[in-house]
């Protein structure tokens, strides 16, 4: 059996990524191989260690309890070496033009945000705010270097996105406004088309996917330019809205009653991905590494 010290860190990294992944193909787009090398990396530390570290099957894969009793201390280690890079100034450094929208970096970036800072504080984020939420003109004309957003349109083919993560959405109104107009967390699509619709974004795509998703048109009383604005027209008994459940929950607000309209499918998620130009600099490369990797691990 090989000593632990003589392993390949390559190993090692793979063996981290699924672990945190619970899977081969995951931990592949994780460290942006292919999943075959992934497998192979985890069959040859398997192979030095003389250990089974993982029982894979058709939904992933599950670490052995050699493996669980090993992740902490291999997680350890790759921290330190961390801190090795910060102690010998070897992290990297430059300005970072990051193009958001502040619904999106409050409420699904900032733990993103505050750990990069953390582990690269010679990297600094310049932040770019864009009430559109469109950032393609800015990546186009090299004003931004990286954006991360929701989209309303696909990308022209230069510029290469991916998917961070996704969250669930659903209506809302304010309790006195619900029982006013009778209705309860469960309401017919009949009665929800009685009622007036705010709806933040002037995207035409937005309200298309909601079309499509609950198989009719639907008539747009107000479209606000910000989701605040909207949540606070639907506080004020104005009508009902369209939020992110995460959102809604941030805010503890004993005022909002959720709307489940229950003879059609619920609104489709909110997808938050992120979007940079096809050539791209060593920052956004690392930038982009470290966020599949953070949120690889929710």
């Amino acid at each position: 059996m090989m000593d632990f010290l003589n392993i390949n860190l390559n190993l090692l990294k793979s063996f981290l990524a699924v672990y945190k992944t619970g899977g081969i193909i995951k931990a592949a787009k994780l460290l942006e191989q292919t999943p075959p090398t992934i497998s192979y990396n985890i069959k040859q530390l398997e192979k030095q260690l003389d250990k089974k570290l993982f029982i894979t099957h058709k939904k992933g894969a599950d670490p052995t309890p050699d493996a669980k009793a090993i992740f902490p201390l291999v997680e350890t280690a790759f921290e330190n070496l961390v801190r090795c890079n910060e102690k010998l100034n070897l992290n990297p450094k430059g300005s970072l033009r990051v193009g958001t929208h502040d619904i999106v970096f409050e409420h699904f970036m900032i733990d993103f945000f505050c750990k990069f800072q953390k582990d690269f504080p010679d990297i600094l984020p310049e932040f770019h705010y864009n009430t559109k939420n469109d950032f393609f003109a800015e990546l186009d004309e090299n004003r931004i270097d990286v954006a991360v957003m929701w989209l309303y349109k696909r990308p022209p083919s230069h510029i290469k996105t991916f998917e961070v993560v996704s969250y669930t959405s659903t209506f809302y109104a304010n309790r006195k406004f619900a029982e006013t107009h009778g209705i309860a967390g469960e309401i017919t699509f009949a009665q929800f088309t009685a009622l007036p619709f705010i709806m933040f974004s002037k995207s035409n795509a937005t309200l298309a996917r909601l079309e499509t998703a609950l198989g009719e048109k639907l008539e747009v009383a107000q479209i606000t330019p910000s989701e605040i604005m909207t949540y606070n027209m639907v506080m004020n008994g104005q009508g009902v809205g369209l939020s992110f459940d995460k959102v809604l929950d941030a805010r503890k607000n004993n005022r909002i009653i959720k709307l489940k309209i229950k003879d059609r499918p619920s609104p489709p998620p909110v997808v938050i991905e992120c979007a940079c130009n096809r050539k791209t600099s060593a920052l956004v490369t690392l930038f982009v590494k470290e966020l599949k990797r953070f949120y690889s691990l929710g």
